[in-house]
Order: C-alpha cells, then sequence, then structure tokens
C-alpha cells in the first residue's frame, strides 16, 4: 500500500540500509473532503492572484495615455516624457509578473 524508500541504519545495526515503508499521500488530510477544498482553495487563490494581471494592463494602458497627452500639451519634453513613461511601464509590467508568479505558485505547489 505504500512505497518502499531507505533509511540511514541505526548506530547499534550493521551498516546496510534498512527499507522503510512510508504513506504515498502528499497531503497531510485524512479525508476525501478536506483534500476536496484544499484543491478548490488553491483553485480561488489563483484566480484572485490573476487580478494583478488586469491591474498591470490598466497601468500601462495609464502610463501610456497619459505619455501622448503630455507630448500633445508640449511637445518640446518629448524625450524626457519618455523616459518617464518607459520607467512607469517598467514599474506596471514588474507587478504584473509579480502577480503571475505567486498565481503559478498558488497553483504549482
Amino acid at each position: 500500500a505504500g512505497r518502499t524508500t531507505l533509511q540511514a541504519p541505526k548506530r547499534s545495526q550493521p551498516l546496510a540500509l534498512v527499507p522503510m515503508v512510508t504513506k504515498t499521500s502528499t497531503r497531510a488530510y485524512s479525508s476525501e473532503l478536506a483534500n476536496a477544498l484544499v484543491e478548490a482553495g488553491g483553485q480561488v487563490g489563483t484566480g484572485l492572484a490573476t487580478i494583478g494581471l488586469a491591474g498591470a494592463g490598466v497601468g500601462i494602458g495609464t502610463v501610456f495615455g497619459s505619455l501622448i497627452t503630455g507630448v500633445a500639451r508640449n511637445p518640446s519634453l518629448r524625450g524626457q516624457l519618455f523616459n518617464y513613461a518607459i520607467l512607469g511601464f517598467a514599474f506596471a509590467e514588474a507587478t504584473g509578473l509579480f502577480a503571475l508568479m505567486v498565481a503559478f505558485m498558488i497553483r504549482f505547489t
């Protein structure tokens, strides 16, 4: 019913590996209902963590929309505003990537 693993010998035993039977379950819960609830909680958590990706999209749109507005108001500041826009894009994209990383960590651990 279980998988055989090897255990280091105790000092009183000869120098040989002693087989030991362990459980194959990866969860510490005894009932099927508890396992189902843990799995459902992970699915919900993954879905909630992906909401951060929508926030990153909104942030990137806001950054470049503001860039267009700023250049339309004062075209001579185009280069400086573009540098600020790239910095804002990087911060918004990093936030989205962190949200994606958390979602994957919730899903696959």
